[in-house]
């Protein structure tokens, strides 16, 4: 097995053992409520009519379920892209339970095979999911992508991990971080400012955060650098 299916098989593995046990806006995981900064982003879109969104790494609904929501009395939809058949399926269920599967298009595919339409979308986000891209070129590819296929005054909303550093929570030896793109923090900062450099910048963070998280038999001691970058379409 090469290294890309290796960190592929790990976060299928820890994904899919978070999304059996935690259900989806229960107390008690961080599948308990969506994003602030993906909410924060409604009210600009109060205007649409005709909202299309795309999710790239969109799970089971934790941030597309809350704009469907907020939309359902338009025509709204919501692309919603995941390499797990099973996070696809659990959307679709909680789509159905918070009466908004109309509006929700489930696609399954890694967001690398995922070709974004030109000038289609209202709003694309991303939370924590380019850096499960391939590599570091088609993860810059796609970034050129989501900005071609957002029309004008369409907002992009990315979250992204950066300076990742692991190591086994019992016996502190360091393990490869299971991401496939793990850029330094300022590199990662450049390339979006580069890429949306004619955007208007709404919202631009770095936070540093630590975690555990499960890596098959152990528990992995996690920490990054938070990257959220939001911005307005604006020429």
């Amino acid at each position: 097995m090469n290294e890309l299916a290796k960190i592929r098989e790990a976060e299928k593995q820890s994904h899919i053992e978070i999304y059996s046990s935690a259900e989806l806006f229960k107390e008690g995981s961080w599948l308990q409520k969506p994003v602030k900064t993906v909410t924060d982003i409604i009210p600009l879109l109060s205007d649409k009519n005709n909202l299309r969104v795309l999710d790239l790494g969109c799970g089971i609904g934790r941030n597309c379920i809350p704009i469907a929501k907020s939309f359902k009395d338009t025509d709204c939809r919501i692309d919603c892209v995941d390499i797990l058949d099973f996070a696809i399926e659990k959307l679709y269920e909680n789509a159905k339970f918070h009466s908004v599967e109309n509006y929700i298009n489930g696609i399954i595919s890694p967001i690398e095979n995922f070709e974004i339409s030109q000038n289609t979308y209202d709003l694309i986000i991303a939370v924590s999911a380019l850096e499960h891209i391939d590599s570091k070129n088609s993860f810059i590819d796609k970034l050129t992508e989501i900005d071609n296929g957002l029309e004008q005054n369409g907002i992009v909303c990315l979250i992204i991990n950066s300076n990742v550093c692991e190591k086994e929570k019992d016996t502190g030896t360091p393990i490869s971080p299971q991401f496939e793109v793990n850029l330094p923090t300022e590199e990662l900062l450049t390339v979006l400012r580069c890429i949306f450099k004619d955007y208007q910048i709404i919202k631009e963070t770095t936070v540093k955060q630590q975690y555990d998280i499960p890596r098959g038999n152990i528990i992995s001691a996690l920490s990054t650098d938070v990257v959220t970058f939001v911005a307005k379409k604006s020429i």
